[in-house]
């Protein structure tokens, strides 16, 4: 006899349709997501993060570790569901003539207008499964079959107070999104901090190419590059301000978490995208006295 024998979904070992034999439904052809409803299904309208939600029979996904569910369940809340959103984008560089550091304005605002666009379809998923925000998200890039295509995708778990409060929405009453993990969400809340937002800046920055009567002149010396030293400075700066400033409007006191990364994806090795990511939080100076989290002693066995 089997430790689940006899829960739902789990028949006797000798009795039909065993999951060792038969799991329910390995056999059945998936609808497809834009089917026609029958009964009372969700609506053929609805957006496509309430279909990816319901259309699995109430199973729930998520990309949370077993202890990132357990302490988010301690917290008072549970994962409704994995949400995605994606932008494809084709972005090329439009070289000026000069060799001199600038920023390539365009391409920023393509870059921020890619991310975005991924970063709300996630949230129009999860506001359709009823969450009041994403914890763990994350956003990728890939490049695709033509060198100029990229793929901007964001993933993160949504998930619901519950006891149905609504107070850990963002102001405007739409879920938060973050990339907090699931114990750091939680540790926040015991602090009195709440997020709002997940908030980016980046810079899209031209590095300038060394002359090659300079190359000539340095070689074999350790001296400061001067104009590569300002050009990283000037568009990390501009990525850091530009992040501090989504925060401040949306009414946030604090940003936790904070990464800068660089990267040329691809247009060669001097074009450089400077991005700056963190969580917007709202410090709201009371600490929960009643919440806990039991520490535990994890034991690596890598050898």
């Amino acid at each position: 006899m089997g430790i689940f024998d006899g829960m739902p979904g789990f028949p006797p070992a000798d009795g039909p349709g065993h999951p060792a034999a038969s799991p329910p439904g390995w056999n059945q052809t998936p609808a497809a997501p834009n089917a026609a409803p029958s009964g009372d299904g969700p609506s053929a309208t609805a957006p496509a993060g309430f279909m990816a939600g319901h259309a699995r029979g109430g199973v729930t996904t998520s990309d949370f570790s077993v202890r990132e569910l357990l302490v988010v369940e301690h917290a008072g809340f549970r994962a409704l569901g994995l949400c995605m959103g994606n932008s494809i984008w084709k972005v090329q560089a439009n070289f000026q003539l000069n060799n001199s550091a600038y920023e390539l304005t365009d391409i920023t605002g393509a870059m921020y207008g890619a991310r975005e666009k991924a970063v709300e379809i996630m949230r129009a998923e999860a506001e359709a499964l009823g969450a009041d925000g994403i914890v763990g998200t994350r956003l990728e890039i890939a490049q695709l079959a033509d060198s100029g295509m990229l793929e901007f995708r964001a993933f993160g778990t949504a998930i619901v107070h519950q006891d149905g409060h609504s107070g850990y929405r963002r102001p405007d009453g739409r879920p938060f999104t973050s990339d907090l993990s699931g114990q750091d969400f939680a540790l926040a809340l015991k602090a009195g901090r709440r997020p709002l937002d997940l908030v980016i800046g980046c810079c899209v920055q031209h590095i300038p190419r060394r002359s090659l009567l300079t190359t000539l002149r340095q070689t074999g010396q350790c001296v400061e590059l001067d104009l590569f030293t300002q050009a990283y400075y000037t568009a990390r700066e501009a990525a850091m301000e530009r992040m501090t400033a989504h925060a401040a409007a949306s009414g946030a006191n604090e940003i936790i978490g904070t990464r800068l990364q660089e990267d040329s994806h691809v247009w060669g090795d001097h074009i450089v995208e400077f991005l700056a990511v963190g969580t917007a939080m709202l410090d709201t100076g009371q600490p929960d006295p009643d919440f806990d989290i039991a520490p535990t002693l994890t034991l690596s066995m890598d050898i």
